[in-house]
């Protein structure tokens, strides 16, 4: 999985810097996210790291000064890395609590420079479905007028849907992956989320949804199960069956009377 993902920038007028350019951002839970700075930071220059209103990380080159700042408020204890070198910010084992804006400022002794990042931690959700049932994705949200969101699926996350606001165009890419999901899509024009008929074992993988205008909304982890009995499963069966007859057999021999045995020697004496 990847640990990063770039969605897209904007120009913004951000503390009085204007042309800041933002950066969207979106890491999985649990995973590592690195915020690069978009200039090289000079040796005589100073920096701050700051997350919302909090500076979470320090540095000057010229004087070595290098910290972060680690408040229990935020739950960054232990997982807040500084480059000496770069200025990069690494968010180690990130957590959802971790969303929000970070900006990093620097300052030289010609200006003042400004790096904007809208970090969004997503959580996976694991979902579990027997084959050749229908499972539904869903997205928890409404789709904007000028959104456009995609449904990608795998480790090349490979796109298999998508709705388009602006232009009214709601296709499914069922061509792809050797037409694995052909004629077993089925879109939400208004919610934006998926549903797959007739699943077999060999949709099961990751499904990553994004809005190209929010970032990454939420990966979903589906696993499929077989839905008729497995080779294992069968033999326990059998073998319960035959240990039943057994028993069974044990039980009719010992319940047997003396006079049973005796009437059968009778019967068979000349």
């Amino acid at each position: 999985m990847r640990n990063l993902s770039v969605f897209f920038s904007a120009l913004l007028l951000v503390d009085g810097v204007f042309g800041v350019e933002k950066v969207d951002v979106t890491v999985m839970e649990g995973d590592s996210v690195t915020l690069n700075p978009q200039t090289v930071i000079p040796e005589d220059a100073s920096a701050q790291w700051w997350f919302g209103d909090l500076i979470i990380a320090r540095m000057n080159k010229a004087a070595g000064i290098f910290s972060t700042s680690e408040g229990d408020n935020v739950g960054f204890n232990g997982r807040l890395k500084l480059d000496h070198q770069t200025g990069s910010l690494t968010v180690t084992n990130t957590r959802t609590n971790h969303t929000g804006l970070y900006k990093l400022k620097i300052w030289t002794t010609a200006q003042t420079l400004l790096d904007i990042f809208s970090v969004t931690v997503t959580e996976m959700k694991i979902m579990s479905v027997m084959e050749e049932d229908s499972v539904t994705l869903k997205t928890d949200t409404k789709t904007q007028r000028d959104d456009q969101i995609l449904w990608m699926y795998g480790p090349e996350s490979t796109r298999i849907a998508e709705i388009n606001r602006a232009v009214s165009e709601f296709p499914s890419h069922e061509d792809v992956l050797d037409e694995r999901f052909r004629d077993r899509l089925q879109l939400d024009n208004q919610t934006g989320s998926l549903n797959i008929t007739n699943i077999t074992n060999a949709d099961s993988d990751v499904y990553i949804l994004t809005s190209r205008r929010r970032g990454t909304k939420g990966l979903i982890n589906v696993g499929v199960s077989d839905s008729g009995l497995s080779p294992g499963a069968i033999a326990g069966i059998v073998a319960g069956v035959l240990l039943v007859f057994v028993v069974a057999g044990v039980i009719c021999h010992c319940c047997k009377s003396p006079t049973d045995d005796a009437e059968k020697n009778e019967t068979s004496d000349p």
